[in-house]
C-alpha cells in the first residue's frame, strides 16, 4: 500500500500494539512469549468462569443462529466471542459482525466472493473494538447489504469492568486471533476462531486446573484408607480420570463445533443433558466456593484463633465474606494473575511443608521421625471415605473441550494430557505421602492445619504458610462464583442493555448485579458455617460430582458420538466401567454424608 493511499480504514485494519512481555526471553518466544502465556492463562480462566450455559435449548455454547433467539432457528453458525479477552464467549458479540464490516472496509472485492480467508486474515483487538464501535454507530443510519443487522439489543454483558482495557487487562489478554472454516458432522463449514495455546500452555492451563485445594485433604485419604488401599486408589484414579479426558478428545473430533462440556451433552442426550450439566456444574462450584471459605477461616484459626474468649472459626468465616466479596467484582484479567499466584501458592505449601518435614526432628510434624502409620483400613466406611477424598483433586473434566478446542494444534491434546497427569500425580502423592508420614493418625481436615497447630517449628513458618493458604481462596474463589453470577445475571437479565431505558431501571439493574454477586458468597460462608468439615466437603465433592463429571459422563458421550467407532469389547468395558462408577460414587457419596 501506498502512502497516498493510506487512510483511517487501512490504519484500523494495520495497527498493533507491542507488548514488553512480546520480546524473546530464553524459551519465552514466538507463540510461547510470555504475553502469550497470560493471554492463553487468562482465557482458560474465562473458560472456567463460564462454564455453566443456562441456555439449554442452544445446540452450542459458543454459537448462535442468524436471529438473537437461535433456538427458533435450528442453526447456529455464528460464533459468538468475547472482545476484550478475544476468546469464544457463550455471551459475545457475533463473529459475523466483524467479517461482514471487515469486509466492508477493505472494498466489496477485497475478499473475494468466498468471503475471509480462513488462514491468511488476522484481527487485531484495536481493530476489533473500532469494527464493533463503526458497526453500531452506522447502525440504523446506513444500510450495507454485506453487513449482519446489529441488534439494539447488546449480547455482551453490560457493565463490564473489562470493557475498558486497562494496561493489565492488556498485557493479559490477546492482541489478536485468526480465524479458520471447520466442519460439523453434516459436513457444513462453519467459520470460527482459530486456536491460540500451544501445547506448554495448554499444560500449564490443565495443571492450573487439577492443582486444587482438594490435595491438602489428600493425607485424610491416606489415613482412612491406609497405605494398601489408598496409594493404589490415588493412582488409579489419576489413570482413569487421564483415560477418560482422553474419551471427551475422541468425542469432540466427531465434530469440530463441540467445544463445551455442554456441546457434548446436548450432542449426546439434548437439552436434558445440558440442563443436568448445569445443574451438576453448579453444585460442584457451590461445594469448591466452600472449601475455599473453609481453608480460609481453618488456616486463620489455627494461627491467631481461639474458642475461648478469641475469634472462633465462624468469627473467620464472616470475615471471609468481607474479604473475598470485593474480589468478585473485579474483572477477569486482573483475577486471572491472581490465580497465577494461587497455584504458585500451592506448589509452595507443597515444597514447604516437606522442607518442615527435615526442619523438625520429633514427631508429630516430622519425616526424620515419622508417626506410625496403618497399612489397611479400619472399617468399611472408611474405604468409600477415603476414595471420595482421593478422588476428588482429579475434577478437571469440564474444562478440558475448551482446553482442547483453544490450542493452535488440537491432535496434540492427547499428549499435553499425559504431562498434565504426570504433574498432578507427582504433587497429589508428595502431599498425600508427606502429610501421611509426618502426622499420621493425627491427621484431619487439611494437613496444613495440622502444621500451624504443632509446636517447633521456626516461627516464620506459621505465618508464610497461612498468607500462603489465604492466598489461595483470594484467587479461586471469585472465579468459583462467577459462573453462578453469571447463570442468575442470564436468569433475571441483568447482563443486557437496551435502547431507551429509564435512569430508574439502569440503577435498579446495577443494584440487582450487586446483590447478586454478594448473595452469593453469602451463600458460600453459610453452607461453610453449616458444614464447617473440610473433609467432608472434598470428600463429597469426590464421590458424586467428581465420579459423575470425571467418569460416568465422559465414558458415556463416547459411546454415544463414537459409537460407529467402538469395538464390541471396548463398548463392553466401557459400559462395565459406567456401572462400576455409578454404584462406586452413589456408595462413597453415602457415607460421606452419614459418617
Amino acid at each position: 500500500m501506498s502512502d497516498d493511499e493510506y487512510t483511517e480504514n487501512s490504519r484500523l485494519l494495520h495497527s498493533r500494539r507491542t507488548s514488553l512481555l512480546d520480546q524473546p526471553v530464553g524459551s519465552f518466544r514466538g507463540p510461547n512469549s510470555l504475553h502469550n502465556f497470560a493471554s492463553s492463562f487468562t482465557r482458560a480462566q474465562s473458560f472456567a468462569a463460564n462454564k455453566i450455559d443456562a441456555n439449554i435449548t442452544k445446540k452450542r455454547s459458543f454459537f448462535a443462529g442468524p436471529d438473537d433467539d437461535a433456538s427458533d432457528i435450528g442453526v447456529e453458525d455464528d460464533e459468538l466471542f468475547d472482545p476484550d479477552l478475544m476468546a469464544p464467549s457463550s455471551r459475545g458479540e457475533r463473529l459475523s459482525t466483524v467479517l461482514h464490516e471487515y469486509n466492508f472496509l477493505r472494498g466489496p472485492n477485497a475478499l473475494g466472493a468466498s468471503g475471509p480467508s480462513p488462514y491468511n486474515e488476522v484481527f487485531y483487538q484495536d481493530d476489533i473494538s473500532n469494527i464493533l464501535h463503526a458497526s453500531r454507530s452506522r447502525h440504523g443510519s446506513v444500510s450495507h447489504p454485506s453487513m449482519v443487522p446489529i441488534s439494539k439489543q447488546r449480547s455482551h454483558p453490560a457493565l463490564s469492568f473489562s470493557s475498558h482495557r486497562s494496561t493489565k487487562s492488556w498485557a493479559t489478554s490477546a492482541s489478536y486471533f485468526g480465524i479458520k472454516k471447520v466442519e460439523d458432522k453434516d459436513g457444513n463449514l462453519v467459520t470460527v476462531i482459530a486456536g491460540q495455546s500451544t501445547a506448554p500452555q495448554t499444560v500449564m492451563n490443565s495443571v492450573n486446573v487439577l492443582i486444587g485445594v482438594g490435595l491438602l485433604a489428600l493425607p485424610v485419604g491416606f489415613l482412612k484408607g491406609g497405605w494398601v488401599l489408598a496409594l493404589p486408589a490415588l493412582l488409579l484414579c489419576c489413570a482413569a480420570t487421564c483415560w477418560t479426558a482422553s474419551l471427551l478428545s475422541e468425542a469432540m473430533d466427531t465434530d469440530q463445533t463441540l467445544m463445551t462440556y455442554a456441546d457434548l451433552g446436548y450432542a449426546s442426550y439434548g437439552s436434558t443433558a445440558k440442563l443436568l450439566i448445569s445443574f451438576i456444574f453448579s453444585l460442584d462450584l457451590l461445594g469448591s466456593g466452600v472449601s475455599l471459605i473453609l481453608l480460609f477461616s481453618d488456616s486463620l484459626y489455627s494461627l491467631l484463633g481461639s474458642e475461648t474468649g478469641g475469634w472462633s472459626k465462624t468469627d473467620f468465616k464472616i470475615l471471609a465474606l468481607f474479604v473475598l466479596t470485593p474480589f468478585t467484582f473485579m474483572p477477569l484479567p486482573i483475577l486471572s494473575i491472581f490465580s497465577l499466584f494461587g497455584i504458585m501458592s500451592t506448589f509452595s505449601i507443597i515444597i514447604l511443608v516437606g522442607v518442615c518435614g527435615f526442619i523438625k526432628s520429633a514427631s508429630p510434624g516430622s519425616l526424620l521421625q515419622i508417626m506410625p502409620t496403618n497399612l489397611w483400613p479400619a472399617s468399611v466406611a472408611d474405604i468409600f471415605l477415603a476414595i471420595g477424598i482421593i478422588m476428588a483433586p482429579f475434577g478437571g473434566h469440564a474444562i478440558f473441550p475448551n482446553l482442547k478446542s483453544d490450542m493452535r494444534h488440537p491432535q496434540k491434546f492427547k499428549k499435553t494430557l499425559l504431562t498434565t497427569y504426570s504433574i498432578t500425580c507427582v504433587a497429589d502423592c508428595s502431599m498425600a505421602v508427606i502429610g501421611f508420614l509426618m502426622f499420621g493418625k493425627l491427621c484431619n481436615n487439611e494437613v496444613t492445619s495440622n502444621l500451624l497447630e504443632t509446636a517447633g517449628y521456626p516461627s516464620w513458618i506459621y505465618p508464610l504458610i497461612s498468607g500462603l493458604i489465604c492466598l489461595i481462596p483470594l484467587a479461586k474463589t471469585p472465579l468459583n462464583a462467577k459462573p453462578i453470577i453469571s447463570t442468575l445475571d442470564g436468569v433475571f437479565n441483568l447482563d443486557n442493555v437496551t435502547e431507551g431505558e429509564s435512569a430508574f431501571w439502569a440503577l435498579l439493574r446495577t443494584v440487582l448485579r450487586f446483590c447478586v454477586r454478594v448473595g452469593v458468597n453469602v451463600a458460600f460462608v453459610g453452607f461453610a458455617i453449616l458444614v464447617p468439615e473440610f473433609d467432608r466437603i472434598v470428600g463429597i465433592l469426590g464421590s458424586s460430582i467428581c465420579f459423575l463429571v470425571c467418569v460416568i459422563l465422559p465414558c458415556s458421550f463416547y459411546l454415544k458420538l463414537c459409537k460407529n467407532n467402538i469395538r464390541a469389547t471396548e463398548r463392553f468395558f466401557v459400559r462395565g466401567v459406567i456401572i462400576f462408577s455409578s454404584i462406586l460414587a452413589i456408595t462413597c457419596t453415602y457415607f460421606t454424608i452419614v459418617h
